[in-house]
């Protein structure tokens, strides 16, 4: 008896061999289900979903990994070795400075958990800064608010080295986790 729903069978059909595989058998075969669907919801955690997974996680959230955000390292640039003469592709006039870029997996975790705790969010002041501070969970960039009393709020933002394509999630409003009506600035501090 290799499943736990075959410890179940009482003493007196133990000696029936036949009852015995056929029950074998069945549980076996819950048994292994229930393995699947644990190692599902292993597979769709949200800090260890990759790729794809990812993306079905996005689907279910109800937030894409697609954002419009500055092109960077195409255009030619004298600051850069990969992109001086003969690398980069010159800027004509009509490219535009902006495009639709897909996220790396950790922005992309980060706009999720943002849209997660906007999900979950009752709209009280009180609850706002865990859901705040769950956006980046390792601690790694600080996030607060403030109140203005004037309709408006203010979002500080600090951390040692925020990637640009961060600074450009939190500009664009991908984290708006706000009370409806209210206006809100960002203030981005590194270092």
């Amino acid at each position: 008896m290799s499943n736990r729903y075959s410890t179940l069978i009482p003493s007196a059909q133990r000696e029936a061999p036949k009852f015995l595989a056929t029950a074998e058998a069945v549980g076996q075969a819950f048994t292994l289900q229930q393995q699947v669907t644990n190692d599902l919801i292993a597979a769709f955690d949200l800090d260890k979903a990759l790729g794809r997974q990812l993306d079905i996680l996005g689907e279910w959230i109800g937030q894409i990994r697609t954002i419009n955000a500055p092109i960077e390292d195409y255009f030619f640039t004298l600051d850069s070795e990969t992109l001086g003469f003969d690398y980069g592709n010159w800027k004509n006039h009509y490219d535009a400075d902006f495009g639709y870029v897909d996220l790396d997996d950790e922005n992309y975790r980060t706009l999720l958990r943002a849209k997660i705790g906007a999900n979950n969010w009752d709209g009280t002041v009180e609850t706002l800064p865990a859901i705040l501070q769950s956006i980046w969970p390792k601690g790694d960039i600080q996030i607060r608010f403030s109140d203005n009393q004037d309709m408006t709020m203010t979002v500080y933002i600090q951390g040692k080295a925020i990637p640009t394509i961060t600074k450009e999630i939190i500009r664009q409003g991908y984290l708006a986790i706000k009370p409806g009506g209210i206006t809100v600035t960002y203030d981005i501090t590194e270092g």
